[in-house]
């Protein structure tokens, strides 16, 4: 016998929109203008306004204390979701202005962003990047480094925990615990031992453990693949309608998160963000020049007006263009305020760097970024990702700044592991190569000068920069 029952449940659901915000925000300034490009083709109301000049604003400089980015309206705060019918004839009719600002300076002198030639890094550099900045020490390093190694070029991990422990002689809840760290890393769903797995860690990685993604995921994968709709719509009691939007969700996740990595050639670069120093502080600013002006286009105002004519179907389309243009120009405003917000507090941290250079690099995490502004680490790690910065030092890409932390000597200021490498090679650079300097006499010149570091770091450097011990050093 049939029975209907009513119940209430609590679930959560990131929108379409929320999804192509955060998917915006790792995007490059090349990319993004292709990204616009697209939605430009999509969306009619949207369009270039190429007779209004791009807006000058005051860059961002490090003596600013708000320490926020304003948007381009003030009205846009007050109204956070999409606007009926009536709103937009309102809106129209007082002449709106919905577009975003660039930072943009009209000066006949500015230098040209030159690209630069850099090369791919591999997906193994990326994770031990990410490794040294979160491992506590040798000891984890090497578990985390021997986990990085086994990765298949798609990003998988084939080895088991008990294979990998008894590999190294070390006990298996070490190594569960490290694989559970480099599952952490970016790209989101890496170092997991299968599909399944690896779409359920990207999933946890955008807020949506708690969805019906996550379910169809982790308790009906195999019907979602042989695309058995109707049992996983009976086993949930879902509708059609949620179907629709959680497959929509797991399509966007990546089936292979080592494949960005492979097939890749050295590209040139165009930096995305450019530091100066102007009246002896230091500016920051986004390199906006490809980036187009974006506005709605006005043109179809008539069409909305109820003695048109206009059936009601094609009003609600209209309108439903209108909110995507304007959430589309708002994502590009929020991507701009979150990029300058982490590239300023990144900036503000490493001012000896840009002043001496690489051996004054401060140490650095990006927790110690998130918290400064407010924002989750995953925010920051999408920020940083594939972004290059112009300094005055040279362009850097902006993770090269996050480095794990070497402790003083004496408790007072700590240093970085690539200004200590730099020290490193300074030191071997003015040695008498008849006399080199040995990773024990290293050990203790850095012990000198504050560094509180073991002759196996420094061993280990040494090996990472590609410099052969002392007796391989030595010349007649």
């Amino acid at each position: 016998m049939l029975k209907l029952t009513q119940e209430m449940k609590l679930t959560q659901k990131l929108d379409f929109r929320m999804i192509q915000s955060l998917k915006l925000l790792p995007l490059t300034i090349m990319q993004l203008s292709q990204r616009i490009s697209e939605e430009l083709e999509q969306n009619p109301m949207l369009q270039i306004d190429e007779s209004v000049e791009q807006v000058q604003e005051p860059p961002k400089s490090l003596a600013d204390e708000s320490g926020q980015v304003t948007t381009s309206s003030t009205s846009e705060s007050e109204h956070d979701g999409d606007f009926t019918e009536a709103e937009w004839l309102k809106y129209m009719d007082d002449g709106f202005d919905d577009s975003y600002k660039t930072f943009q300076e009209h000066d006949p002198n500015r230098e040209e962003f030159e690209p630069v030639q850099t090369y791919t890094r591999t997906m193994s550099d990326y994770l031990l990047e990410q490794l040294g900045m979160v491992a506590e020490n040798d000891y984890d390093r090497e578990i985390g480094e021997f986990i990085i190694g086994s990765l298949t070029d798609d990003g998988f991990l084939e080895l088991t925990d008990d294979e990998i422990a008894h590999d190294m002689d070390v006990p298996v809840e070490d190594v569960r615990r490290m694989v559970n760290i480099v599952q952490q890393f970016e790209p989101p769903g890496i170092c997991a031992r299968n599909l399944k797995e690896s779409l359920i860690i990207q999933l946890k990685d955008k807020g949506l453990e708690n969805t019906i993604a996550r379910q169809i995921v982790e308790n009906h994968f195999e019907d979602f693949t042989l695309k058995k709709h109707k049992e996983i719509m009976r086993a949930l009691q879902i509708s059609e309608d949620d179907l629709k939007n959680a497959i929509e969700v797991i399509s966007m996740l990546t089936p292979k998160p080592g494949a960005v990595f492979t097939g890749t050639e050295n590209t040139a670069i165009i930096p995305d963000i450019v530091v100066n120093k102007i009246d002896g502080e230091y500016v920051v600013m986004l390199n906006d020049r490809y980036v187009p002006h974006l506005t709605i286009s006005p043109q179809y105002r008539q069409l909305l007006d109820k003695n048109s004519g206009t059936n009601q179907e094609t009003r609600k389309y209209l309108v439903d263009r209108l909110n995507s243009a304007r959430w589309f120009i708002n994502s590009i405003e929020q991507r701009r305020s979150t990029i300058l917000r982490v590239s300023t507090a990144i900036v503000e941290r490493q001012k000896e760097f840009l002043e001496h250079g690489i051996s004054h690099l401060k140490p650095m995490t990006l927790q110690d970024i998130a918290e400064s502004i407010g924002v989750a680490i995953s925010t920051v790690q999408r920020v940083t990702s594939g972004k290059y910065i112009q300094t005055p030092q040279g362009v850097f890409e902006l993770r090269y700044f996050f480095t794990q932390r070497i402790s003083s000597s004496d408790g007072s200021e700590d240093f970085s592991a690539k200004s200590v490498k730099e020290k490193l090679k300074q030191l071997i650079g003015k040695e008498n190569p008849s006399k080199p300097l040995s990773d024990q006499k290293i050990t203790y010149m850095l012990n000198e000068q504050g560094i509180a570091i073991s002759r196996r770091a420094i061993a280990k450097y040494r090996d990472e920069l590609q410099i052969p011990p002392a007796r391989l050093r030595k010349q007649l």
